[in-house]
């Protein structure tokens, strides 16, 4: 008799599974192509790992829409043109119901140009480059930060510390010429002097040249646009030269790598941030918590970037009640919430962001300390850096 009461029991248990939406509905179904291979591989990654924590919490939460969600995803191998190709499998041949953007503006351009023919929506996640909206696009909505808040602290910082002049030496890609142009706005309305500006190709990683003008220019602030390892070698070279301006920024400076390679040659570089895991934003001490119990690690602003654009995601969908791609559209382009990276919001016309703000962060005792902007930062800037002789 109680064997047949616990058969019953699994029974009544398994009705009311079929019965419950979120088992009795398909999943739903979100698209991205993410590097897996390629140059972008190793940043994409932790892109990659804060959406699948987000699909295991909502589905957590009882799914979206009362469906589970499921990630389909692929390999753009850091090309574009494969980004593109990818993005129309995903919508003619997956029939994927949402569209998460590649890591980077160049796949993210492509991918974009694909879900705007066929008018879907896509969540822009990880592509700064603000020409991405400047195409007359109706369906692409920028969560990640565009590329003007990378470098909006420089004039500020500049003009507090008494700073008059600067050198821009760059790597030379698409992301790095935008920001040179912002950077030109910046010194033209601070009445600030450009004594050198320079790009550089992919990899060089002999600065001596470069180091040789700026002890002739002289400029208060060095600003270099790159990756990590070129950061690396920057202040490396700049010790063993015994050169240093007054400031160094580089964005490359807010990444773990440059914490762990450049040691203590690396105290009181400035970094070019947009997200920090001692950012005080809402839910982003519990996503902190989430992801380093997951992955054992905190997340980095790659996995700001990544998080912040499902949850904006999520909210719009929440908010539509449907999956409706123009429903969601018209939900995205008024669109304001809080997330880990701070306030969203997009322009209505372009879809580009203008709520997040750029942040700029000083290495001190071997971890970085946000400086700017003032109502976010944990301790103030020392400018001029100490000389090497000083330290």
């Amino acid at each position: 008799m109680k064997g047949y009461r616990t058969l019953l029991a699994s029974a009544a248990a398994l009705a009311a599974m079929a019965l419950s939406p979120a088992w009795a509905a398909d999943p739903i179904k979100v698209g991205v192509a993410l590097s897996q291979s390629g140059n972008l591989a190793d940043s994409a990654e932790h892109y990659k790992k804060a959406v699948e924590l987000w699909r295991d919490q909502v589905n957590g939460r009882g799914g979206l829409l009362g469906r589970q969600v499921e990630i389909v995803l692929y390999d753009d191998r850091s090309d574009p043109a494969t980004a593109a190709r990818l993005y129309e499998r995903l919508i003619t041949n997956d029939n994927v119901d949402l569209l998460v953007s590649p890591w980077g503006s160049a796949s993210t351009a492509t991918a974009s140009a694909v879900a705007e023919k066929h008018k879907r929506v896509l969540i822009n996640g990880g592509g700064a480059s603000e020409k991405i909206h400047q195409r007359g696009f109706k369906y692409v909505f920028q969560t990640a930060a565009a590329i003007s808040a990378y470098v909006e602290g420089v004039g500020p910082m500049m003009e507090k510390f008494g700073l008059k002049s600067l050198a821009f030496v760059s790597r030379d890609y698409s992301a790095a010429r935008d920001m040179a142009v912002v950077i030109e706005k910046i010194a033209k309305d601070k009445k600030l002097e450009i004594v050198n500006s320079e790009y550089f190709p992919a990899g060089t990683s002999d600065f001596s040249s470069s180091i040789a003008k700026a002890r002739q220019s002289n400029p208060d602030l060095w600003i270099s646009v790159g990756y990590p390892n070129e950061a690396i070698e920057m202040i490396r070279q700049f010790r063993s030269s015994n050169y240093l301006p007054k400031m160094f920024i580089h964005n490359g400076a807010s990444i773990d790598d440059f914490l762990e390679a450049a040691g203590k040659d690396g105290e009181y570089v400035i970094g070019m941030s947009l997200y920090e895991p001692i950012l005080k934003t809402k839910g982003n001490a519990e996503f902190v918590k989430a992801f380093k119990d997951k992955f054992g690690y905190e997340p980095g602003y790659y996995s700001g970037f990544g998080y912040a654009a499902v949850s904006v995601l999520e909210e719009a969908v929440k908010k539509t009640g449907s999956l409706d791609q123009d429903k969601l559209r018209d939900t995205l382009r008024g669109l304001e919430t809080d997330t880990v990276m701070g306030h969203h919001k997009v322009d209505p016309e372009t879809g580009v962001q203008q709520g997040v703000k750029g942040l700029l962060v000083q290495i001190r005792n071997g971890k970085r300390e946000i400086v700017y902007p003032d109502d976010l930062k944990t301790v103030e800037a020392v400018i001029p850096m100490p000389g090497w002789s000083e330290r």
